[in-house]
């Protein structure tokens, strides 16, 4: 499609961020410090009242780095194709090896509870977020 008018490519320049700020790409998000407690952000409603995140616990391995594991249930009977992704921050917030990992997948079966783990990729981490969202 070809547009001639500065005002018509306005307008579908418009549509198409109105389009792309719609879209969700998480649908729990958890936060959690060593040493300290959990938030969780729920993006997509519909899937955090059949998919709870139920413990989060994260400890140091023997070489120092921080190691995470979240604990989630399927509350239904549904079954999930879930995809998760682990995020590690340092003491001053930025981000550790924003190597771009890939979203992992598992399946969760109706009324299954499952343990998500990862270590960080470098033993400056002190918090991590885990993001777990339905396959699309």
């Amino acid at each position: 499609m070809k547009l001639k008018s500065p005002a018509a490519m306005f307008a579908a320049a418009c549509i198409a961020a109105a389009g792309c700020a719609s879209i969700s790409t998480d649908g729990l998000e958890v936060a959690a410090a060593e040493g300290g407690g959990a938030a969780v952000r729920v993006d997509d409603y519909f899937f955090s009242r059949h998919v709870e995140v139920e413990d989060v616990n994260c400890a140091r391995t023997d070489m120092g780095f921080l190691k995470a594991s979240a604990y989630v249930r399927n509350k239904g009977a549904r079954d999930f194709h879930i995809q998760y992704k682990f995020k590690w921050f340092d003491a001053d917030g930025l981000e550790v090896g924003p190597d771009g990992r890939p979203w992992e997948q598992a399946w969760m079966r109706g009324g299954e509870a499952i343990t998500l783990a990862a270590a960080a990729p470098d033993v400056s981490a002190v918090r991590f977020v885990v993001r777990i969202r339905r396959m699309q």
